[in-house]
Formats: structure tokens, sequence, C-alpha cells
């Protein structure tokens, strides 16, 4: 059973997700669907699985237009998901995920327990031979490779034609991850149609007859193995390089800045490391903005995440203004003048159903309240966010406008505004991951204003980005990273979009 995507557009409020993509997943196939952060992945995922409904275009599933409700449409027109965040049920055991929805009963009725650990178990057994999982254990009291093992395992225990499978190895040990290379194959030669999302390169072209490329919500390249010579440099080009030939945002302005070399060093990382990074030796110094780049997996924005939570790191040193910092906590770096502005900011950054003034303040609050009894100065707390909305330029009604009803650039800012709310010069390093996420052309470019002017005032700023464009346009220096490590330090005489390229993937100028 084949299923087909055709013209699949989908609108958001101020950013177009995906436009005009058509894809045809071939019974008997694995289809590999690749790209950066942004590029429309997700929105795909989402579709196919019921989570997401299209604006336009259709889907047909063996010849027939369907139109899914929600995922367990899906899921009865024989298509199963197995997601990048998982969607297991905390607090049953393995054998209870596996069969949801598809236990065995006793007298009609009465859900077996004992039928159920039996039937998990042998399927385990089936998919997963060489690996040993106590399916009779709660899920969240396993290992989450344990987990994600499950949660495939779930996925096909209710026999889909159409296996989902977004990001499935990101986690999996050496081991569990050659067992589900080879269940793929397996699968495949059954006439099962396997969409495949990875951000390991080598990981989809070794395992996909077909590749969709992915940029910016627009398909731009489509390859067959059988046809085509695929190789990582191929896709790497086809998913960051831009063909519009636009000058990179904010480049007049950045180019004019020179921070000064005997600046105050507000960060100085030596051997810091994590599970998914290593930087050998960086100094970051006030006045600077400092680009992060790399494909998916390759380390920066888990760096970039450390400098705000260093008990993300596990060895090495990080000094903070000449501090130590390698044990504090989130709360302890806020206390010191570290400012986070993360990616998915209706998930990190911000709670939809508050008002503009209630995320803007929920940072700086104790700035406004009455100490030591603890209450808000309401007066000043509307008056400070009236006074954030015009110095950033937010378009709202009001301050008591919900945030879920801006736009996506307006959503960033006041991302942004909770930082400098009541605390103008408190804080030394921001950092900015995806900064222009779901933004569009004009507010993208007064985001960049911000993060420029935030190192005009002074502090050292550190942004990364999978947008190569952005970067040139905004950063000072540039760090490239390369399978976790910091690979190349790239100055701003020597930006290109091709340098950038070149730099993370590993291939020589």
């Amino acid at each position: 059973m084949s299923i087909i995507l055709d013209g699949i557009t989908k609108q958001w409020p101020g950013t177009l997700a995906l436009n005009d993509v058509s894809i045809e997943v071939v019974e008997g196939k694995v289809h590999g669907v690749i790209g950066e952060n942004g590029a429309g992945k997700t929105t795909l995922v989402s579709i196919l699985s019921g989570a997401v409904k299209p604006t336009s275009g259709t889907l047909k599933i063996g010849g027939h237009e369907v139109a899914f409700e929600n995922p367990v449409g899906a899921v009865a027109h024989g298509v199963s998901l197995v997601s990048q965040e998982g969607n297991l049920v905390p607090h049953l055991t393995g054998a209870e995920n596996i069969c949801l929805g598809f236990e065995p009963v006793r007298n009609r009725f009465v859900i077996d327990p004992r039928g159920t650990q039996q039937q998990a178990e042998a399927f385990a057994n089936r998919y997963f031979p060489d690996t040993r999982i106590a399916l009779d254990r709660r899920v969240d009291e396993l290992p989450y490779a344990d987990q994600k093992v499950i949660e495939i395992l779930r996925a096909l225990y209710c026999r889909p034609k159409v296996l989902i499978l977004d990001e499935p190895t990101a986690t999996l040990p050496a081991k569990e991850k050659r067992s589900l290379w080879e269940l793929i194959r397996q699968l495949s030669e059954t006439g099962m149609a396997i969409v495949l999302i990875s951000h390991f390169l080598q990981e989809v072209i070794d395992l996909c007859d077909e590749i969709t490329v992915l940029q910016d919500g627009r398909k731009v390249g489509h390859l067959r193995s059988e046809t085509d010579d695929i190789s990582e440099r191929q896709l790497i080009d086809l998913m960051l390089t831009r063909s519009n030939g636009a000058k990179p945002a904010g480049e007049s302005r950045s180019r004019t800045r020179t921070p000064p070399l005997d600046a105050e060093i507000v960060v100085d990382v030596d051997g810091w490391q994590g599970a998914r990074f290593h930087v050998g030796d960086l100094q970051i110094r006030k006045g600077e903005v400092i680009g992060l780049i790399g494909l998916t997996g390759s380390g920066h924005f888990e760096f970039a995440q450390s400098l705000f939570e260093p008990k993300s790191g596990e060895a090495g040193s990080y000094r903070f203004r000449g501090r130590n910092v390698e044990h504090s906590s989130v709360r302890d770096m806020k206390r010191q003048g570290a400012a986070l502005i993360p990616d998915h900011r209706m998930i990190n950054a911000m709670i939809g159903e508050w008002s503009v003034r209630e995320n803007m303040s929920m940072v700086g609050i104790d700035d406004i309240s009455i100490k030591p009894l603890g209450l808000i100065r309401m007066a000043k707390e509307r008056r400070e966010a009236q006074r954030q909305i015009k110095n950033l330029n937010i378009k709202t009604s009001s301050c008591e406008t919900r945030i879920v009803e801006l736009s996506g650039g307006n959503k960033q800012k006041v991302s942004v505004a909770k930082w400098q709310y009541a605390s103008e010069g408190k804080y030394h390093l921001f950092v900015f991951l995806e900064p222009t996420e779901g933004v569009d052309v004009g507010a993208k470019q007064e985001i960049h204003d911000l993060i420029v002017s935030l190192a005009d005032k002074g502090a050292a700023v550190v942004v990364a980005s999978s947008d190569l464009m952005e970067i040139a346009g905004i950063s000072d220096r540039v760090i490239a990273f390369r399978n976790g490590r910091d690979a190349e330090q790239i100055e701003r005489d020597d930006f290109s979009e091709n340098h950038f390229i070149n730099a993370i993937a590993g291939a020589t100028q």
C-alpha cells in the first residue's frame, strides 16, 4: 500500500510550515525525509500521523483520498508513528504499552494481564531477539533506550501498512541501532512502506530507497538510490544552500561592528564537554555575537544550552565572568547574569493562555514585588510591560492580550523581553536557540537587530541556528561543529555559505 501526499500546504499564523509539498511513499520501500530544523519535517510527520490537518492538498492511501481526524484515524488506516519525543504511557508497564488498545481479554470484557505479558514478550523476541527488556516494569522506570524499543514495538503491534520513524536511532545504543536497521530492511521486504526521518545522513543513505529533501517548508530535492549516486555532501548542499541570492539579513549592521579585543571575557571554557558536545578552548567577550553552526545532532545546540545549564556538562572547566560555574544551577546562572531564549518558545519559554504582561514578568517578578511580602506591584508590572512593548516594537493591542493571539515574531520578542523586564543591564550573556524559528521576514530583521543591539550594549551573545544566512548576517565569529566537537572557527572576513557548509561537512575547500 502506497501513501501519496499531493500539494500539501500548512499555514500557521505568521508561518508557512509546508509549501506545496508532494511525496509518494511506495509499499516495500524506505523513504527518507531530511532537512534542518525548521525545514518542515515535524509538520509533515504530524500530517501523516493525523495529529495536524493540512491547510490544502490531498492525502491518498491505496489510491483513495483520506482525511485523518486524529491519530486514531491514521492508525485505523494502517499508519503508525514512532515519534521523536515519545508517546508511551509512563505509569503502564512495557507490556501494557506494547499491547495498548489490543490487549487480550477474558470473558469478553476483562483484560488478561498474564496474556498481555506473554504476548508482549513473544512480540519483542520476534523483532528484537537480542535485546532483553523488563516488560513487567513501568516504562518510566526503564532506561530511555528501552523505552524507544518499546515504542517501536507498540507501533508495530497494530500491524501497520505505513510505518513512520521519526529520529528512531537518536538515543539507541549501537546494538539496538543495528537491530533496528536490520528490522527496517526486513519490514520493507515484507511490503511495508516506511518513512524514515533522521539527521544521521549516512544512515539515510544506507537504508533508504528514496530520499526527499525539505528546506524552509519546500521540497528541494528527490533522489533514488537506484539511479542517483548519493553522498552526504550532496544532501548537505540540498538542505542548506539557498538559491535566492539574498544577502544575509542584518549584514550591513553587523559588518560595521568591531568588538574590542581587550573586552571582558564573559565565557571561558576549556575541554568543556557533555553527553553530545566537546569544546576544546573558547573565550567569548563582551560585545561579541558568536554564531554556532552544524548539522542537526552535531552538538552546537547542546553546547549553547550548557552555557545556561552548566550541570549538563560532564567534564572540563567553564568560567563565567571569572568564576567557576561547572556545578551551578539554572537559578545560579540567572542570578549571575545569564539568559536563555530557547527554541520551541511555546513549549520552553511561554504559557500560551497567559497575557503578554504575565509572560514578560515571569523572569523579573522579584524586581517588581514588595519585599519581603512578595506582593506584586500591579501598576509597575503594567508600566514595565508597556515599556517593553514599545522598546521592542511588539505588535499587540494590549499588554493583556494572550500570547497565543500574537504572531510568531511578536511571540519571540516577548520571549526576549522577559529577560529585559525591569532589569536593563543585569544580564551579561544571552544564549539564543533558533531565534527566528517560525518568524516572518519582517520580524526576522527586527529580531536580528535586537540581537546585535544586545551586543552593542555590552552583552556577550551566543546564537545557535540552522539558518546559515542568519548566522552570517549577525555574527562576529562562527564556530562550526561536527560530530559533537568544535571543528573550526571562522572569522568574519571568511564568511561565506560555501565555507560554512564545508566546515560542518568536513570537506576541504
